[in-house]
């Protein structure tokens, strides 16, 4: 009985010296993946937006440094970057309406919208 790699058998081929032929093809970063749904997910948290959104947001910076040293290597280079815009424009949101709304509660922004909260 003969082996597929035995150097005996008279089909064997020798493995060739150049390589296996076929090219690496990129693949995607599984942190872009992750800071896009992190980021999307913040949507439908209400005030989960203002921790879920910039973690969301650093996984896209991180993911996107790591796709600018080998872009060879990566493709989902738009993925990284719905979660950068994502993440950190609901975070800006929350942060303002938190914000005003506070202000507003507290007499700073006038009288007319602090009789809005009292009643």
């Amino acid at each position: 009985m003969t082996y597929p790699y035995d150097p005996n058998n008279p089909y064997y081929q020798a493995p060739s010296p150049y390589g296996t032929g076929y090219p690496q093809l990129p693949r995607n970063n599984g942190m872009a993946i992750a800071s896009m749904c992190v980021s999307l997910a913040a949507i439908f948290t209400c005030y989960g937006a203002l921790l879920v959104g910039p973690i969301g947001a650093i996984l896209g910076h991180v993911s996107m440094r790591e796709i600018n040293r080998s872009p060879q290597a990566y493709t989902n280079r738009s993925m990284a970057l719905t979660g950068i815009i994502v993440g950190w424009s609901l975070f800006a949101v929350w942060a303002l309406l938190i914000t005003f709304v506070v202000l507003a509660a507290t007499g700073v922004l006038g009288p007319a919208l602090q009789g809005e909260f009292d009643s």
